[in-house]
């Protein structure tokens, strides 16, 4: 067993930094669709901790030990673990890769851990990415101002509201609204349909039960 470490500095590898406010650090990713993924992790409630290059471990193919490292290693709330590996749909259907890929499955198994992978396919999804991208950027944003606390009152009353309604009712451009909702969907204070509602649009909003 090894850890990779990906944050020593290296001419031929790029390292993207996803700043998660769930686990309290900077995930370090290989590559876009890593660094995308992390979105999805962050806002899934059922997902209690995830990292990137966990510790590794050899699988045997022909005839040989080869050493391999999975993407991430995701704890969920209920204690089960999950190794996942992320790539481009058009390696994941090479059948070389796919025999490799068993390969590591049946060694991650006998570790006591499913390994899943997962394209581009399942995660390049929009709206969905995009909702996920923008309320992050409202991660670093703490407390809620006096303007939002009418908001989740005018919520909480109505049952429902769309961003024109705040517009409308608060008397602000669609900019400020937006960041107003953003925030409080990033503190989980309110819900909005993130795979289907645009957050750039026009979203319903809504107080969870």
């Amino acid at each position: 067993m090894y850890i990779r470490n990906l944050r020593k500095p290296s001419p031929n590898k790029n390292v993207f930094k996803f700043a998660s406010a769930k686990v309290r650090e900077t995930i370090m990713c290989e590559s876009t669709l890593e660094f995308d993924v992390c979105f999805y992790h962050e806002y899934n409630e059922a997902i209690e901790h995830y990292g990137s290059q966990p510790e590794g471990f050899e699988y045997r193919f022909k005839g040989k030990n080869l050493p391999y490292t999975p993407d991430t290693l995701i704890r969920y709330v209920d204690q089960t673990e999950k190794y996942h590996e992320y790539k481009p749909y058009s390696l994941a259907c090479d059948p070389i890769f796919r025999e490799k890929f068993a390969a590591k499955q049946e060694a991650s198994l006998k570790l006591g851990i499913e390994l899943i992978l997962v394209t581009e396919k399942q995660i390049r999804i929009n709206p969905i990415l995009n909702n996920l991208k923008l309320l992050h950027r409202y991660s670093g944003i703490y407390g809620i101002n006096v303007i939002q606390h009418e908001l989740l009152k005018f919520v909480q009353k109505s049952g429902c509201i769309t961003l024109k309604d705040i517009c409308s009712e608060f008397k602000l451009t669609p900019g400020v609204s937006r960041s107003f909702l953003c925030s409080l969907i990033h503190k989980g204070i309110l819900k909005t349909e993130l795979y289907s509602d645009d957050l750039t649009l026009n979203p319903t909003v809504w107080r969870p039960s």
